[in-house]
């Protein structure tokens, strides 16, 4: 049986499984469970999501999905102007430079009925920095200490000016921590749905919470599939096996637009697709031949094309839709001979380019997750086999171990830049020196000393022009080629409203989605 002819088969068995009349029990995330889902509601969804979560601890490396689901929130919440807002903290103040005091909302329960209050948040933020490296380098926490029933003072190690967007990262989800080990229950988080069953890489079921503190969700139940494969996503939906997806593929739009039951959802996306440049790699520590590269990029054609106009051209690291994402890129005045010839290379007999007698052959990795981004890998080899450089490509299922085993020249990548609406958390962790995240191993002194004072900096204006200026300063010299910027894309049925896409890629599911 293929891979889709499998994954068709799993999605019809989960369907059958909701629906039917026999209960089950199942060892779930070494639980054992009992599931009777024997009651069928007209106002029940079935959605398609790419990734499945390894497990539902919110403070793990899958918080993202956790929060995907829409049983999780944070104190802050990041509107569609990516600005932050009031979520489970009402308000907040800075006392001085380190020190911030935060009010939490009042008569907010936990799914098991517990009340949320200073100290429980408390608790759920010192287990987030435990648990979750991204959350240290986020939040830079000192101290947390409980003033009353409802407020907080924070203090942090030094000036953290991104502090409040940081705290809408998934990292700092808030939980009633006593839960997260008991082995009859799932985690009690504070979203409008809370958990109901999780299969791990097969599906999550959620219901409603009766007593969200916030508005009523107007579905009682949600089953989330997961379907890696983004073809037998949108195979399902097409069958009416499921209500929406995410992750769509670009090149089936045209179809789902023709069908008059089905929607095209878009929204501008903060994600960016970028070739990566290893600095350890024999040929790419060599500025010259990482420009002859950048130079073969048909990044218009790859827009026209493979997007189908899905996506504008990326001349940094963030997308233009950000203010300090308005960079322009400097034409290149040397043409790809002159880059090659200068550092000593000629063409050999059968037209490649050689130098002392190493012919110019590097490996590119790709990954199947982001199709896309495979079929611009062999774009680009095509256009460097036509300059001479030959390139070979390696797909492998995880990419960030496979960046991490080092053997590699140049690869596919795709990140989210700037998830909390700030450049400060991705410009520390890509390009500091000493970032155990700076995949291509790129060091520089100057964008060091310039992340460090964008890192101090509050007034937003001033902030903005220092990302501009370290973005100026990655470009020039060159540690990833950044390609495009891509609109997300769902598509659902016609009758699914507010499952939409959003800028920052982790609130799909909330109170107000409905199927009418």
């Amino acid at each position: 049986m293929s891979r889709i002819e499998w994954v068709s088969f799993a999605v019809g068995i989960i369907i059958i499984f909701l629906v039917g009349c026999a209960d089950t029990t199942k060892q779930v995330e070494s639980h054992e469970l009992i599931s009777s889902t024997t009651d069928t509601y007209e106002d029940t969804l079935h959605l398609a999501f790419t990734w499945s979560p390894g497990s539902l601890d919110p403070h793990g490396s899958a918080s993202w999905e956790v929060m995907r689901a829409g049983v999780a929130e944070t104190l802050i919440r990041l509107n569609e102007r990516l600005e932050p807002t009031a979520w489970l903290a009402r308000e907040w103040e800075q006392e001085n430079d380190t020190t911030w005091l935060f009010t939490l909302e009042e008569d907010v329960l936990f799914h098991n009925g517990q009340p949320m209050d200073a100290n429980s948040v408390k608790e759920s933020l010192l287990r987030s920095l435990e648990k979750n490296q991204r959350a240290n380098e986020l939040l830079q926490i000192e101290t947390i200490e409980v003033l009353s029933s409802n407020q907080l003072k924070i203090v942090t190690k030094q000036v953290n000016p991104a502090l409040i967007s940081n705290l809408a990262d998934p990292s700092t989800i808030i939980v009633d921590t006593t839960t997260i080990d008991e082995e009859t229950s799932y985690p009690a988080l504070t979203g409008a749905f809370s958990i109901k069953q999780f299969i791990k890489d097969e599906s999550l079921v959620v219901e409603r919470f009766d007593d969200y503190w916030g508005e009523p969700a107007r579905l009682s139940n949600i089953t989330i599939s997961f379907i890696s494969n983004p073809n037998t996503r949108l195979m399902a939906l097409q069958a009416g096996e499921i209500d929406g997806a995410t992750d769509i593929p670009i090149d089936s739009i045209e179809l789902i637009e023709k069908d008059e039951s089905l929607k095209v959802l878009t929204a501008p996306s903060l994600r960016t697709h970028m070739l990566l440049y290893n600095l350890h790699s024999p040929f790419f520590e060599e500025i010259n031949l990482r420009k002859v590269v950048d130079l073969s990029i048909p990044r218009d054609d790859i827009i026209r094309s493979i997007m189908k106009g899905f996506g504008s051209v990326a001349n940094s690291p963030f997308s233009d839709v950000l203010p300090f994402g308005l960079v322009e890129k400097t034409a290149e005045g040397e043409t790809v001979d002159e880059l090659l010839e200068n550092k000593g290379w000629k063409k050999n007999s059968d037209g490649y380019w050689e130098k002392e007698g190493k012919v110019f052959e590097v490996t590119m990795l790709t990954f199947p997750q982001r199709p896309e981004l495979s079929i611009i890998g062999e774009v680009i080899q095509n256009h460097l086999m036509n300059e001479g450089i030959i390139v070979k490509i390696h797909q492998v299922e995880n990419i960030d171990d496979a960046l991490a085993n080092n053997q590699w020249d140049i690869s596919m990548y795709s990140m989210l830049t700037a998830h909390t609406g700030d450049p400060q958390y991705f410009l520390n962790v890509f390009y500091k020196s000493s970032s155990l995240s700076n995949v291509s191993h790129y060091s520089s002194n100057i964008i060091d000393e310039k992340i460090n004072k964008l890192n101090t900096t509050t007034e937003s204006t001033m902030r903005n022009e220092l990302a501009i200026e370290a973005q100026e300063l990655i470009n020039n010299d060159l540690p990833q080629s950044f390609i495009v910027h891509p609109v997300t894309i769902f598509a659902a049925k016609k009758e699914v409203e507010g499952f939409i896409p959003h800028p920052i890629e982790y609130y799909y599911l909330h109170s107000q989605v409905e199927k009418n």
